[in-house]
């Protein structure tokens, strides 16, 4: 991280001089005892009596958490309500629930209405010489027989009315208007395809929607890990605006001796670098921490906002029961939403593959048709009226053109199904390095705050023991300066050991599959923006 690698250079820089004591050339580079009257004048910590300097550790005090100030928590659920990335995956859900509905319509029967006016124009019907038809009431033979009303005789049918004739010709109305119902029934695909296309857009939708619950964690891990690195930079700043401090009272007190001769000038001039190059770190450390304040303020959607800290990272964190490796790696292959969507799209692609077959067959369709019309043109003769009629059968068709375009879609799929299997079995290894590496940061925190503790309380010894001597005038300020600077130093990585084992264990329980959202948004309703 870069807030730890400023971290240790600050520590360094502040600790490669200090190892060296003030020497005086002409003696040879022997250590110099400074005189009673030339020593310079004590830190101000211990200015305030002949006891040990009182010492407040300014990284407690910079981590204590105070009313109001800001969570882990509150920066997860404040990023996970505006993040970008979630409204794409919940736009995606959107569009998966919506396939899936349009996959079942496909398959209803198709029911279809159509109304129309047509206008013809007008025709001439030419039989050739005109001429009329003859027409009898009832059927059976003719015979000539007397008139009705007994006057002449004529032609009459078999029932004895007259046989008659009128003009030969044909009406074609030239006002048309139709009425019609049309109902498609897909008889083969309930047969064939239907239960697996169906099949195939619920797996689609809900490898979406595991794919949304792994973005969902995925947000507030980065917004926890951030958090946790924006504790660092306070931590960094607090370690710099104090080095800056004792580098300065140490310059002081190399040109005070200087000024008595005890010293050279170049060590007054080595001082004075490390003065330039500790206010350096002061303005690095500073920039670094109003860049992790804006990075958290963009994930919050929080802008200009100062926070405070409200976590205490410095209680202990009660680690998890110990346990094996491997179980870990198997149960992460067995949990994590990344991969269960994988195998849920794979399933998707195998239920596609046995839907399309069905395209290999040849098809099969009930059919129906109502007609109300004026004129109707199943009656005979034309007429100005309206008259309904219908018809109802099956149809079986193929085409070989769609069958040579199957078996191309049907490769596809299986294209799809291979890369699904190989990402899946990239995302498996993925996951096994990366609990590997979790699992081990895990131990090496643990261990960190155990040597931390340890080096603590020596720190804390050494300054004391420090401080005695200069009380008793047998160490220099440079000696009690290089004891305050050990105390910090070890309190920073103590304090970096706790953050660690936190980043860890959260990074540990995503790995593994066992982080849960604290507050899944709730999915828009179909058809509506999210």
């Amino acid at each position: 991280m870069p807030a730890s690698l400023l971290h240790l250079s600050l520590v360094l820089a502040l600790a490669a001089p200090a190892k060296e004591p003030v020497t005086d050339p002409e003696l040879g580079g022997a250590p110099l005892i400074q005189e009673e009257d030339d020593a310079p004048p004590p830190p101000p910590a211990a200015a305030e009596g002949p006891d040990e300097p009182v010492y407040e550790d300014p990284l407690v005090v910079a981590l204590t958490p105070v009313a109001g100030g800001l969570t882990s928590d509150e920066v997860a659920k404040d990023a996970l309500r505006s993040a970008p990335s979630i409204g794409l995956r919940t736009a995606e859900l959107q569009q998966a629930a919506a396939r899936v509905d349009k996959t079942m319509v496909a398959y209803l029967p198709s029911l279809t209405g159509t109304a129309s006016y047509t206008r013809l124009s007008k025709v001439n019907v030419d039989l050739g010489g005109g001429g009329s038809i003859v027409g009898a009431m009832n059927p059976g033979p003719l015979v000539v027989a007397p008139c009705p009303g007994g006057v002449g005789q004529c032609v009459v049918d078999s029932g004895g009315v007259p046989v008659g004739a009128a003009p030969f010709a044909f009406s074609f109305p030239l006002n048309s208007f139709s009425l019609q119902a049309q109902l498609a029934i897909p008889i083969s695909d309930y047969i064939l395809s239907m239960v697996p296309a169906w099949r195939s857009s619920k797996a689609t939708k809900e490898a979406v929607r595991l794919a949304r619950e792994a973005e969902i964690i995925k947000v507030e891990v980065d917004a926890r890990l951030a958090y946790y690195n924006w504790l660092r930079t306070v931590a960094a700043v607090v370690v710099a605006e104090e080095s800056i401090a004792r580098s300065q009272a140490r310059l002081a007190d190399a040109q005070a001796s200087f000024e008595a001769g005890v010293v050279s000038k170049a060590d007054v001039l080595r001082l004075d670098s490390l003065v330039a190059s500790t206010e350096a770190g002061v303005v690095q450390a500073r920039a670094l921490r109003e860049l992790a304040a804006k990075h958290l303020a963009v994930m919050m959607n929080r802008e200009g906002a100062d926070f405070t800290v409200g976590e205490d990272v410095l209680a202990d964190l009660r680690p998890a029961k110990a346990e094996a490796l491997d179980d870990l790696v198997r149960e992460a292959h067995e949990r994590r939403r990344e991969l269960l969507s994988l195998r849920q799209s794979g399933r998707a692609v195998d239920q596609g593959v046995r839907s399309i077959r069905a395209m290999y067959y040849p098809r099969l369709d009930g059919f129906a048709e109502g007609t109300y019309a004026n004129p109707n043109q199943r009656f005979f003769p034309l007429q100005n009226k309206w008259n309904a009629s219908w018809s109802v059968g099956v149809r079986l068709s193929y085409s070989l053109s769609q069958t040579l375009r199957t078996r191309a879609e049907v490769k596809d799929l299986k294209a799809d199904g291979r890369k699904l299997a190989h990402q899946e079995e990239a995302l498996r290894r993925g996951i096994t390095m990366e609990v590997t590496q979790a699992y081990l940061d895990r131990q090496n925190a643990l261990a960190a705050i155990e040597l931390g503790g340890r080096a603590v309380r020596s720190s804390e010894e050494a300054y004391r023991v420090a401080a005695d001597l200069y009380q008793a005038g047998t160490a220099t300020t440079t000696d009690i300066i290089d004891a305050e600077v050990a105390r910090v130093t070890t309190t920073l990585q103590e304090v970096n050991a706790r953050i660690d084992l936190r980043v860890a264990e959260l990074r540990l329980r995503y790995s593994v599959g066992r982080l849960e959202p604290i507050e899944a948004p709730a999915e828009p309703a179909s058809g509506r923006r999210g």
